[in-house]
């Protein structure tokens, strides 16, 4: 398949955060303070770092905060706001915004505003390549799994199942993704204004061979609950973020 290297992200900062409010109430969980500055500075930092030029962010919740923090360039880079007049969920803030615009370049990340996912893309790119599917999500391997659906993954890194309840060891969806665009907003025409990416469209789509994995074992903290949040800025400032 023929791919031009990513240079466009969206990222996915909408969601309200209820389980984090008992340690963050005035901001959306994406402004959510680590070392004085906004988590999301760090996430955009990181992709820039990647090579990204351009982010369209999904916002909804407080979202007022957000582009009232960047406007609309960040250390150079555009920022453009899609605005959620309501909560959509993962997968309608995602088709919202995939067509909101017009996409220069087709192949597009997407990742999870409340994610730390240290992700090659050069890695992501190549495995994107190589598997030929139009979705390909980066995944991280765990040994204890107490609060995440796990993925299923064949020997050709295809994915073959989604959401799946275990314990053990498994991989996870880390909240990264290397799409087409077009071939998003078409998949998606047919889907509800809202609904969940993960559990109504990233399942079928998996039993239907659609999804590919891209497996990166690096650092990677979900800050959507307090215990986590609170080992973000060692977790960031480790990696020579901070």
């Amino acid at each position: 398949m023929s791919l031009m290297v990513p240079t466009e992200a969206i990222i996915l900062a909408g969601g309200m955060g209820a389980r984090l409010r008992s340690v963050v109430s005035d901001v959306p969980k994406p402004m959510a303070p680590v070392n004085n500055r906004p988590f999301l500075e760090y996430l955009m930092d990181y992709w820039i770092g990647q090579g990204i030029e351009q982010f369209s962010l999904s916002v909804g919740y407080l979202g007022e905060v957000i582009r009232e923090h960047f406007g609309n360039e960040y250390r150079g880079r555009s920022v453009n706001y899609i605005v959620e007049s309501e909560p959509l969920g993962t997968g309608g803030g995602l088709k919202h915004v995939i067509n909101a615009k017009t996409w220069v370049n087709p192949d597009v990340v997407v990742v999870n505003g409340d994610t730390w996912f240290e992700v090659s893309l050069a890695k992501l790119v190549r495995d994107y390549k190589a598997r030929g599917a139009p979705i390909s999500i980066a995944l991280k391997q765990i040994l204890e799994n107490d609060r995440y659906g796990a993925v299923g993954v064949d020997q050709n890194r295809k994915i073959t199942e989604f959401g799946i309840k275990t314990q053990g060891a498994c991989f996870i969806n880390g909240g990264c993704y290397l799409l087409n665009a077009a071939w998003l907003s078409t998949k998606m025409a047919a889907m509800p204004e809202k609904f969940s990416l993960e559990q109504d469209f990233l399942v079928p789509l998996a039993a239907q061979g659609l999804l590919s994995a891209s497996v990166q074992d690096v650092t990677f903290l979900d800050i959507g609950i307090p215990e986590d949040f609170m080992q973000a800025s060692d977790v960031i400032c480790k990696q020579g973020a901070i």
